[in-house]
């Protein structure tokens, strides 16, 4: 039937398609229409439905030539309006300030010549303010794409630049004053005010972004049901490329963004796996930067907590100047015992982002460690001051609990008489923010403070630690529980050590190979590839630390239940 529809009809059925959600679809009507005549409309449409199915250099690619068609017919406006697009998704998108510059300068001279821009100077500045860093001067220019979103109309660009105003307000420290913004632009967002769903995907995304940055599940909390709703409406492409499908992983997601990092923080290791792998893989086939932080930087930080130093090296390897994975690459030197090295790579960071505060609390978090491993106390109290002023700046639980963290290890390191309680607080603060992984290092800590008076507390606390880092699939750190049980004179681990790094799903496929299965027929009854169930198999062994398949399955037989860990569903 769409075969026989005119070149009019078929632009009409793609907008429509678009505008329900029916991506493929309008693809399809879009293609046509191109075929029954080449015209900007056609390939802008096509674009278009492109970019909602997950290829956006195929749609910067048609999109680009449909600019260049507007302005052969004279349609400059329209021009002009495609030019900021394919600038916004060059920063947002690629972070490729070159290219996205270069639109931005070309639509800067577009928009100037014509005689009534209409809210096209509006998003022209929202465009500036995005090729910007999270700061005032960003917020400022904001501001002004609000005051002309306002004055035209235009609710898309309201929205959009109310959400972008309100992150930069955020990062430059003035939170309860960002967040407002936020708040009103989500309500015009969920209200149905706008027209074009790309401008209510890109205020969830920066939602959600704000939410991790502040480490409050509660910015997020009252947008979920329409944050679920519209996802399972519509997918939403290259805004989040690494993003979940199912509701209940997009709740738990709310706490600390997106990018799979809330699962570090609340101990689901294995689910961070399986979510950070896809996510570098799938950027790295793509090209895209995530609107947020890099997942390079939360899987070098799992790998770390994983023991497994040489695959965070490498992952590590192509972004050592990067400010967003320095907090990850400075965990890497403490673990490879170069303090000094992690302290400097901090202290940069933090003056790169010195008008942001903000983004800057994670690193001073960091800096803490790093300055008292090198044995600079001086730096690390004032680093742990530091995170205490931007804790009281966020008022976020998360935060707090770092803050009192930080205080607590730079008192036990002092030798003062207030780093127990300090680190007992922090303990209990970041269990109460659902944060099992930092409440087991304050705990942690705590035992070390308890250690010289109350043996037995001390005991107790460090075994509970272990227990829960053992758990969690933290190698690493609980290695070194273990070994401050030892210096203590008491057993740490009473079982295999091996047993709890494993994943589910790494069970599973260990129970299979234990009962002589091939990758191939592994991938058949998982309902996997082959080349995955490989994967499964080669992260078992490393895991293990063993050399075989027939080694694999003597440890499957010795550590496994009867049904092989297999669970269920």
């Amino acid at each position: 039937m769409i075969e026989s529809m005119e070149e009019r009809d078929l632009l009409t059925a793609g907008t429509a398609a678009l505008d329900r959600g029916d991506w493929a679809a309008a693809r399809d009507a879009f293609d046509l229409a191109w075929r029954a005549k080449e015209t900007a409309d056609a390939l802008d449409g096509l674009g278009r439905a492109l970019w909602w199915l997950n290829d956006p250099a195929g749609a910067l690619d048609l999109r680009g030539r449909a600019f260049a068609r507007f302005r052969h017919d004279g349609r400059d406006a329209e021009a002009a309006a495609m030019a900021i697009w394919l600038a916004r998704e060059h920063h947002n998108l690629y972070r490729s300030k070159e290219m996205g510059d270069g639109w931005l300068s070309r639509a800067r001279s577009l928009v100037s010549g014509l005689d009534d821009p209409r809210s096209l100077a509006g998003w022209l500045l929202l465009a500036q303010s995005e090729a910007g860093p999270l700061d005032a001067p960003s917020a400022r220019l904001a501001d002004r794409a609000v005051v002309v979103a306002r004055d035209q109309g235009d609710v898309d660009l309201e929205i959009v630049a109310l959400m972008r105003r309100g992150a930069c307000t955020v990062s430059a420290g003035a939170v309860g004053e960002g967040l407002s913004d936020l708040r009103e632009a989500m309500v015009a967002a969920t209200s149905g005010e706008g027209h074009d769903v790309q401008y209510v995907g890109e205020a969830l995304c920066t939602l959600l972004e704000v939410g991790g940055l502040l480490g409050d599940p509660g910015v997020v909390e009252p947008w979920a049901t329409f944050l679920v709703d519209f996802r399972a409406s519509y997918t939403l492409g290259p805004l989040l490329p690494f993003g979940t499908t199912r509701a209940t992983d997009l709740i738990s997601a709310f706490c600390t963004g997106c990018c799979g990092g809330v699962y570090l923080v609340t101990g689901r290791l294995d689910a961070a796996e399986e979510q950070l792998s896809q996510a570098v893989t799938q950027l790295a086939a793509t090209g895209l930067r995530p609107r947020c932080l890099h997942p390079v930087a939360d899987l070098a930080e799992l790998r770390v907590l994983q023991g497994r130093l040489h695959e965070a090296e490498v992952l590590l390897a192509d972004f050592e100047d990067d400010v967003e994975c320095a907090a990850s690459a400075a965990d890497l030197d403490l673990a490879l015992d170069r303090p000094q090295r992690a302290a400097d790579r901090l202290a940069r960071a933090i003056h790169a982002l010195v008008n942001t505060p903000v983004l800057t609390l994670r690193l001073h978090v960091k800096l803490v460690d790093a300055a008292l491993s090198a044995g600079d106390l001086p730096l690390a109290e004032a680093s742990a001051r530091s995170v205490a002023e931007l804790a009281d700046v966020t008022g976020t639980a998360l935060h707090r609990a770092q803050r009192d963290h930080a205080a607590g290890k730079v008192a036990l390191a002092a030798g003062r008489a207030d780093a127990t309680n300090r680190l007992r607080s922090a303990a209990q603060e970041f269990a109460g923010a659902g944060a099992p992984l930092p409440a087991c290092r304050a705990r942690l800590d705590l035992a070390r403070s308890l250690a010289g008076r109350d043996r037995g507390l001390a005991i107790t606390e460090a075994r509970s630690a272990l227990h829960a880092l053992d758990r969690m699939g933290a190698t690493a750190e609980a290695d070194r529980a273990a070994a401050f049980l030892r210096e203590l004179g008491a057993k740490g681990r009473t079982g295999p050590r091996t047993a709890g790094l494993l994943s589910n799903r790494e069970k599973e496929v260990l129970g299979l190979v234990a009962e002589g299965m091939s990758n191939a027929e592994i991938g058949q009854r998982l309902f996997i590839s082959t080349k995955t169930a490989g994967h499964h198999v080669s992260s078992i062994l490393t895991k293990l630390g063993v050399r075989s398949r027939t080694e694999a399955v003597a440890f499957a037989l010795l550590n496994l239940p009867a049904d092989g860990g297999r669970t269920s569903s």
